[in-house]
């Protein structure tokens, strides 16, 4: 099965889910397009094979923008960065924003 989700976390990033916001290194999140902000504390993350919220080498961290109804890294963990098979380019719903995607942009100095 293939998934859409949003990268969140690149390899070396620290992680926290708290208060309602997504932080990484430390920074929130500024998420627009989440349908509302995440209800759950941070993910048990050394069960999910994160220690300390760090995302390994050769990972990425995702998450769907339905924060608190989507099935992503928060539950299952990393997903290997070979993993994913290509980036979304076009939008079908909601029907006022059909059309393309603008193009991934830059957070730290890498594509998010």
């Amino acid at each position: 099965n293939a998934f859409i989700k949003r990268v969140i976390g690149l390899p070396g990033d620290r992680l926290d889910i708290h208060d309602g916001k997504v932080f990484v290194n430390g920074h929130p999140l500024i998420e627009p397009y989440t349908l509302e902000p995440p209800l759950y504390p941070d993910p048990d993350w050394e069960a999910i094979g994160m220690p300390g919220g760090v995302v390994p080498r050769g990972c990425v961290f995702v998450m769907g923008d339905n924060r608190n109804d989507s099935e992503d890294s928060h539950i299952w963990g990393p997903e290997p960065m070979a993993h994913i098979i290509g980036q979304a380019v076009f939008r079908f719903w909601p029907l006022e924003r059909f059309g393309f995607l603008p193009r991934a942009h830059m957070r730290y100095g890498h594509a998010s």
